[in-house]
């Protein structure tokens, strides 16, 4: 039995190796199904203003074509943020937004998964983040997407970049998409929600 499972990791091992040496050497052909130019430049009724990009930000540029944009929507306690990170094939660009919070300060109070549903009663699923610097606490709605593929989860996203490359031999444009809002009251988070599912709407048309 011991010597059939020793097999079968030998087997396994060698696949995997086989698969990434394909990967490797075989031509990947590029594609730019979604980028940040696809972003609005209005939402929830007011026009964004392009803010400039922390030092921080800017350290996390890499040259696979990636590029991190900062709106603002509106001014004051209803104003909505739209962060959005696009990344091709360097991974040192895009990863999980909570990175990010803790290294600029912010603490995370709370973390979940949601659904939001359009007016045609299609369900979009995204991440909902409630973050706190001092006596600022924002609530946070977040999401990945290729232009064909919409998802929550990073793993998700990984996923289908590897099964693009992999098997599709093409190399898709992601874009993390954070919409954000000051957070005192049910209201707050309803503007978010609206603005997220607007996202939607404008990216389907």
């Amino acid at each position: 039995m011991a010597k059939k499972i020793y097999i079968h990791l030998i087997l396994l091992l060698a696949m995997a190796l086989a698969l990434r040496l394909g990967i490797t050497h075989r031509q990947v052909r590029p594609l730019s199904n979604y980028t940040v130019e696809r972003l609005p430049t209005h939402l929830a009724s007011q026009p964004g203003i392009d803010l400039p990009l922390t030092p921080f930000e800017v350290d996390l540029l890499a040259p696979d074509g990636g590029r991190i944009i900062q709106r603002r929507y509106g001014d004051g306690v209803t104003a909505l943020w739209l962060a959005a990170v696009q990344s091709s094939s360097d991974w040192r660009v895009q990863h999980p937004p909570q990175i990010c919070y803790v290294a600029q300060g912010w603490r995370i109070d709370e973390q979940t998964g949601i659904t939001l549903r359009d007016r045609n009663g299609r369900a979009h699923d995204v991440r909902r983040m409630i973050v706190r610097k001092t006596n600022d606490p924002r609530v946070v709605y977040y999401l990945y997407t290729d232009g064909q593929h919409w998802t929550a989860s990073y793993a998700n996203r990984v996923m289908h970049a590897f099964l693009d490359r992999a098997i599709r031999s093409q190399s898709t444009t992601w874009v993390l998409v954070q919409v954000s809002t000051p957070y005192y009251s049910v209201s707050d988070e309803a503007r978010v929600a609206s603005a997220c599912l607007e996202l939607f709407d404008q990216a389907t048309k």
